[in-house]
């Protein structure tokens, strides 16, 4: 098959050529370029990029281990002669000069991270740092077998260095391939200013083929601590309440899906529990991983008087119930447990376990608001993703994001505010930074324009998921950005599906742009 010829890469350049070669016998031959000269032009592009991306796939680039591929990038500028640049984050900058008559026209950067996030199905046994990712080719699609593909910025890089290479009337060039962007972002955090001077900035890490990304949420993180007294247990009846299996996942992408927070949930039940008058006593209370992941599981122990075990029992029962009606055509794996444990050597203070109660039941958490201007994107949201008593203390990890500076100033707000009420020391970070809407931007339009040739309008659209492009904008407030790819299912997932029909338009669609731009000015209108 075609493709399988294109992923193995042996005979791309043979591919190439023929392509090129009936794509000029049929402008001879029917005297015009028609649709069916366009779909060999694709076949060319798609030919071209898949090779690179197969290159890029060979070499393990998961999250913090991005060397290799830093190398590879450096070593493919070096070898098509470009100026490169590495600096000390492993951040590869490349730097292509204007073609003749093009030496006026703004400076366009075309930036992706260059690592993936590397998620893999239950029962695959897969080493991210030596093993490449298999890719699994089928007529229009390509898939990991049995791992995310990395496609996002797979592609992304290999968009990039399609264009350095194919570009032939363009002002100057800048790509910049950053190191952990899936995670931190730090190697967009770390990028020197001077690297950022420019006009425009495309980045190619979105994944709906038809819409452009225009802006992105900035965040913060928060830190509580209560510092516990310890006491031994008078009650006579110990249980342990466990809720676990569920779908969890990073708050920025699926807080918007209505998924449950299982320390919310447990929570919930003890504050209930409390208000209809159980005197239980709290041995400990642990869920979540991070401030940024929906917590998929929490547990907390409880000591009860036998004579609030059936009022217990019955909440328990109540909460198990509501929970299957909220959230049973949802979760399909979770695991709801209340069961006899053992006796714990020591329970936490009456004074420090209604505090700690009255604090995860208080605080807010989840969607707080919605997009006035974009249909079902979230504004504003909170993620309570880490409870623990497990140092000997309470420690509590949120995290917060929204595209609105009012709406993340009212989530800090109200955090601080439970906070206090409820004596816990609070420490607050300042996370991602906001990148502002450019949806009137000039390059938005431009974009768009270029677009439509090859496909239909896009529509613009923002993201409550911080971006690098925060950082970008933060440090050049005059740089003008959009983000543009191919259309891909289940981003960062096993399940990860590239559609390849949409792999060419980001590509050619630059290609238009930057041939467009001949001595135009870059003003934000």
């Amino acid at each position: 098959m075609l493709l399988k010829a294109i992923l193995g890469g042996r005979y791309m350049k043979r591919i190439i050529a023929v392509a090129l070669i009936l794509s000029l016998l049929l402008t001879v031959l029917t005297g015009c370029n028609g649709s069916e000269e366009q779909e060999i032009d694709d076949e060319a592009v798609k030919a071209a990029i898949l090779e690179e991306f197969n290159n890029i796939t060979q070499i393990p680039r998961t999250t913090g281990h991005e060397r290799a591929i830093s190398t590879y990038l450096r070593t493919w500028a070096k070898d098509n002669g470009l100026d490169v640049v590495r600096d000390s984050s492993n951040n590869v900058i490349m730097d292509k000069p204007a073609t003749p008559g093009y030496e006026k026209a703004p400076t366009t950067i075309l930036q992706s991270n260059m690592d993936m996030a590397l998620t893999v199905k239950d029962g695959v046994e897969f080493d991210p740092i030596s093993t490449p990712v298999k890719i699994i080719s089928q007529e229009d699609t390509l898939t990991g077998d049995g791992t995310s593909l990395g496609a996002s910025s797979g592609i992304g890089m290999s968009t990039a260095l399609y264009v350095l290479k194919y570009a032939q009337k363009h002002g100057p060039i800048r790509v910049i391939f950053t190191t952990d962007g899936e995670e931190g972002m730090s190697g967009a955090k770390k990028l020197k200013t001077k690297y950022l001077e420019g006009d425009y900035l495309i980045n190619l890490g979105w994944n709906q083929e038809d819409t452009i990304n225009t802006g992105s949420g900035g965040s913060a993180s928060y830190e509580m601590i209560r510092k516990i007294e310890w006491t031994q247990p008078q009650n006579t009846l110990p249980y342990l309440i466990t809720l676990s299996g569920l779908h969890g996942g990073p708050a920025s992408k699926e807080i918007g899906n209505g998924s449950p927070n299982a320390i919310k949930i447990i929570g919930d039940i003890l504050a209930k529990a409390q208000g209809q008058g159980i005197l239980f006593e709290l041995a400990s209370f642990n869920g979540g991983v991070s401030a940024e992941t929906i917590p998929e599981a929490a547990a907390a122990l409880i000591v009860i008087n036998e004579s609030d075990q059936k009022k217990m029992q019955s909440i328990i029962d109540d909460a198990m119930d509501a929970f299957k009606g909220a959230y049973g055509g949802i979760e399909d794996g979770y695991s709801f447990t209340y069961a006899a444990a053992e006796m714990p050597d020591k329970v936490i203070s009456f004074d420090d376990n209604g505090s700690i109660i009255s604090f995860i039941y208080g605080i807010i958490n989840g969607v707080q608001s919605m997009s006035k201007t974009y249909d079902d994107v979230v504004e504003s949201a909170t993620n309570i993703g880490l409870v623990s008593t497990a140092s000997g203390n309470f420690a509590c990890r949120v995290s917060a994001g929204s595209t609105s500076d009012v709406g993340l100033y009212e989530i800090t707000t109200a955090h601080e505010a439970i906070s206090s009420m409820c004596s816990m020391e609070y420490n607050v970070s300042e996370g991602i930074p906001r990148w502002p809407d450019h949806s009137k931007s000039k390059l938005f339009a431009d974009i768009s324009q270029a677009y439509s040739l090859y496909g239909g309008k896009p529509n613009a659209i923002i993201t409550h998921q911080g971006s690098e492009c925060g950082w970008f904008v933060k440090k050049n407030p005059k740089l003008q950005v959009i983000s543009i790819g191919p259309e891909i299912e289940n981003p960062d997932l096993p399940e990860e599906i590239l559609k390849l029909k949409t792999v060419t338009l980001p590509a050619k669609t630059i290609l238009k742009f930057l041939e467009q731009q001949k001595d135009l000015p870059a003003e934000i209108q």
